[in-house]
């Protein structure tokens, strides 16, 4: 295993490498132009790994940052026995719960973006290395965490069957997998222009996304240049965190400088627009493409203009209609405001994360947790014509066991 705590510790040759890891299975924030990115944060303690064999071919590659899981409530996403209720409530006794943990993938993104390995390789003995290793480099941590995350893997169960995932150990026996929001996406396969989305919705998600147009038809939406997004960091970061503030867990924080380092090493595959109401900005959103996937990153606005114009249904739009001017095949809407996404087409897709705690007892508890809770599961809305044909995914899948 050889590892790179900055952006230059790799050199070329080796970024290429990496890159040739995930020509099977793509990854927009596994790619070493957005890893090169985050290595480069200075509000980031993020290792990137790769293993070589003895031919010093690579085998494998990950990334894992030690960051701050924190939770403020889990009422609106889990629902439990009276048990579950009783330590829940005694755990944010004091308005919250937090505690650091070293996750392999991007802690601000959902989906199989934390490492790749050759069918041949161990995988699970090779991310036991990352996890043991000392505090990252520009850590405020003194030790390494001893909460682990592997963030996440797609699972063939369907959704809003009840089926109970969290709590098995589908990748380790010394594993517990937990399971939280599905993402949301929507295929785009076959559109090649918005209004052909359009027509292919029923009827009345097709009323749903006029209204939204309606609603929203006074605001303008300009792209930002790199310098453009330099100059208006502050505005830009004060209107996430009117966003952030409000979600009741929280894995990670965008940090101010992520926005310009993306788009420094991304350049047009990362855009940041401003949303505008007579003249003022009054929001933000910001995604990324690898030309297979668009992926809604982050969301910024001013809570007062959300329900008068629709300000965040908007958004979503512009990241399909942003796909489907790039060609790709879908876009991943992200955790959360299922029903919302569900409305505009994006399908719900269930997925684990495998969990240890290096504390025996609180593996223990954390296992119970996982077991005596599960996600709600609501009905969400069927907004297309023809249901697209349900594909296998190119990643890793896993069953429950």
């Amino acid at each position: 295993m050889v590892t790179a705590e900055q952006a230059g510790h790799f050199e070329e040759e080796r970024w290429q490498a990496w890159d040739g890891m995930l020509q099977k299975e793509p990854s927009i924030h596994l790619s070493s132009r957005a890893i090169r990115a985050v290595l480069r944060s200075p509000d980031r303690a993020v290792r990137a790994a790769m293993w070589l064999n003895g031919d010093d071919h690579v085998v494998g590659i990950a990334v894992c940052e030690d960051s701050m899981a924190m939770s403020q409530g889990v009422d609106q996403h889990l629902e439990g026995t009276g048990a579950f209720q009783r330590v829940k409530r005694w755990l944010h006794r004091k308005g919250g719960l937090q505690f650091k943990v070293r996750v392999v993938g991007t802690p601000l993104a959902s989906g199989p973006h934390g490492h790749r390995f050759l069918p041949e390789v161990d995988a699970h003995q090779c991310l036991e290395q990352l996890f043991q290793m000392p505090g990252l480099l520009g850590s405020s941590h003194e030790k390494a965490p001893r909460a682990w995350l592997v963030k996440d893997q797609y699972v063939l169960a369907p959704w809003g069957d009840g089926q109970r995932l969290a709590g098995a150990s589908s990748w380790n026996p010394h594993w517990t997998d937990l399971e939280f929001d599905p993402i949301m996406k929507v295929p785009l396969e076959g559109f090649s222009s918005f209004e052909q989305y359009k027509g292919a919705l029923r009827t009345k998600a097709r009323t749903k996304v006029k209204r939204i147009e309606a609603l929203s038809a006074p605001l303008a939406f300009e792209r930002l240049s790199a310098t453009e997004i330099q100059d208006n960091l502050p505005q830009l970061y004060r209107l996430y965190q009117a966003v952030y503030d409000r979600t009741s867990f929280r894995l990670g924080s965008l940090m101010p400088d992520d926005l310009v380092l993306l788009k420094e090493e991304l350049k047009e595959d990362f855009q940041v627009w401003e949303a505008h109401l007579d003249g003022a900005c009054i929001g933000f959103h910001c995604g990324m493409t690898n030309g297979h996937e668009v992926e809604a990153f982050f969301v910024g606005f001013d809570g007062d203009h959300n329900k008068t114009h629709a300000l965040y249904q908007r958004m979503l739009l512009e990241f399909i209609r942003w796909g489907i001017e790039r060609g790709c095949a879908s876009v991943n809407l992200g955790r959360t405001a299922l029903d919302v996404k569900s409305s505009l087409g994006a399908e719900p897709h269930r997925l684990v994360l495998h969990q240890r705690m290096t504390a025996p007892w609180l593996h223990r508890l954390a296992k119970w947790g996982a077991r005596a809770s599960a996600p709600k599961q609501p009905p969400l809305k069927r907004s297309w014509k023809t249901e697209p044909a349900k594909k296998p995914s190119v990643h890793h899948e896993v069953l429950p066991t």
